[in-house]
C-alpha cells in the first residue's frame, strides 16, 4: 500500500457552526469514552464481579502486528525485537466476530492494538464483516497513524462502514512532528487526512488526536484551533508510559506537575475522583494476533495474558478467576499486586 503524493487542498475553512460542532464532537467522543469506563467501573460488584456486564463493552484487537513508524512515547520500536511480527488466522478472527455478534453488551470495536492496522490489506473486508454480523449494532472505530490515507484507502473506508477513523498526529508543525513520529511524513499524512476531509464520508466520523507530551506542549492549542477551524474534531489526552513500556518515559516524555495548567491540573485530579480506580479491566479487552487476551490494552510487555481465545471463549475469560482477581486487586486500588499495573503512570496521573 503506497502513500498518494501530498496535493495540497484547497480546503475552506469552516463557518462557525461547523466549528461549534466540532467543539460539541469533540467533548462528545471524551465523554462516550470515559462515560463507558465509569459505567463498568460503578458496575462492579465485590461478590459478583461483573455480572451486571458479563462481557467487555470494548474490544481491541490486533489482525497484524506491524507498524512502520517509530514514535518516541510508543513502545513499539523496542517491543518488535521481542515479539515475533505475525498476521491473525481468518479462522480466529470468525470466532470472535461469531462471539462478539452473540453478546449486546459490546459498544464499540477496535480493529487496532499497538499496530498500524493499514498495513493488513485485507482490513476493510474484516470492518465490513464485523457490521454484517453485528447488524451495524457494534461501532467499529479505526485509529491509525494516517501514513496510508490514499484515495484508494479513503473509496474503501466508505465502503466498509467505518463508523470512527481517528488519526494520530500528534503536532502542528512538521519540526516537532518529525521529533515526535519519526518515520512518517508530517506532509503525506496531513494530505491524507485533508483527503478525508474532501471526500465527506458519510457514515464515517473523522477525528484528529494529540498525545500530548513535552515536546508538543507548547503546540496544543494551534493544533485544536487549527483542525477546529476545518471542522474536524479533536482528541486531546497526556500520554503514559503504556504499563511501564516506554523507556525514559519520565525524564523525556512526562509532563511534569508544575509544568501543567491549572485546568490540566485540574483535570488530572478530577480524573482520579471521577473514575475512582482503574476502568479498563473492567470495561475492555484486548486480543492480539494470536489471539492471547491481554489484561490491559497497555501492556506491551505481555506481563499479564489471562488466556487465548483460540482456545477459551472471550467470555470465559473475561469472566474468569484471574480477571476476578485482578478486578479485586484494582478495586482496591492494590496495583502493586498485578505485574502490568506496578509501573503504570495513568492511575498515578489520571485518565484524561
Amino acid at each position: 500500500m503506497t502513500a498518494s503524493p501530498a496535493v495540497p487542498l484547497q480546503l475552506r475553512r469552516a463557518g462557525p457552526a461547523a466549528r461549534a460542532r466540532a467543539r460539541v464532537d469533540s467533548m462528545g467522543y471524551a465523554m462516550q469514552l470515559y462515560g463507558a469506563y465509569r459505567r463498568a467501573v460503578r458496575q462492579y460488584s465485590a461478590v459478583d464481579d461483573m455480572a451486571a456486564t458479563p462481557f467487555p463493552r470494548y474490544i481491541q484487537l490486533q489482525t497484524i502486528n506491524a507498524c512502520q513508524a517509530s514514535c518516541t512515547m510508543c513502545p513499539y520500536p523496542v517491543y518488535s525485537k521481542v515479539f515475533q511480527r505475525g498476521r491473525m488466522d481468518d479462522a480466529l478472527f470468525d470466532r470472535v466476530v461469531d462471539e462478539i455478534a452473540r453478546h449486546d453488551e459490546v459498544e464499540t470495536f477496535v480493529p487496532m492494538l499497538q499496530n498500524e492496522p493499514l498495513l493488513d490489506k485485507r482490513l476493510f473486508e474484516k470492518i465490513a464483516q464485523v457490521k454484517r454480523a453485528t447488524g451495524g449494532r457494534v461501532r467499529v472505530e479505526l485509529v491509525t497513524n494516517g501514513a496510508f490515507l490514499t484515495d484508494e484507502t479513503v473509496e474503501r473506508i466508505r465502503e466498509s462502514g467505518l463508523d470512527t477513523l481517528d488519526v494520530s498526529l500528534d503536532a502542528a508543525s512538521p519540526e516537532v512532528y518529525a521529533r515526535v513520529r519519526p518515520g512518517l511524513d508530517f506532509d503525506a499524512v496531513i494530505a491524507g487526512v485533508e483527503r478525508v476531509i474532501a471526500a465527506r464520508l458519510p457514515h464515517t466520523k473523522l477525528y484528529v488526536r494529540l498525545v500530548r507530551v513535552r515536546e508538543n506542549v507548547r503546540e496544543v492549542k494551534a493544533f485544536a484551533r487549527r483542525w477546529r477551524d476545518l471542522g474536524v474534531p479533536v482528541f486531546i489526552y497526556s500520554a503514559h508510559d503504556r504499563a511501564g513500556s516506554v523507556e525514559r518515559f519520565d525524564a523525556d516524555h512526562r509532563i511534569a506537575e508544575r509544568e501543567l495548567t491549572f485546568l490540566q491540573r485540574l483535570e488530572r485530579r478530577a480524573s482520579r475522583l471521577y473514575m475512582g480506580h482503574c476502568p479498563v479491566p473492567f470495561a475492555m479487552t484486548s486480543i492480539l494476533h494470536d489471539g492471547q487476551m491481554l489484561m490491559c490494552v497497555h501492556d506491551w510487555g505481555r506481563k499479564v495474558v489471562v488466556g487465548n481465545v483460540g482456545e477459551a471463549s472471550i467470555a470465559e475469560l473475561w469472566n474468569g478467576e484471574r480477571m476476578r482477581e485482578i478486578r479485586r486487586a484494582l478495586s482496591a486500588r492494590r496495583y502493586h499486586d498485578v505485574a502490568a499495573c506496578r509501573d503504570c503512570s495513568l492511575w498515578k496521573d489520571g485518565w484524561f
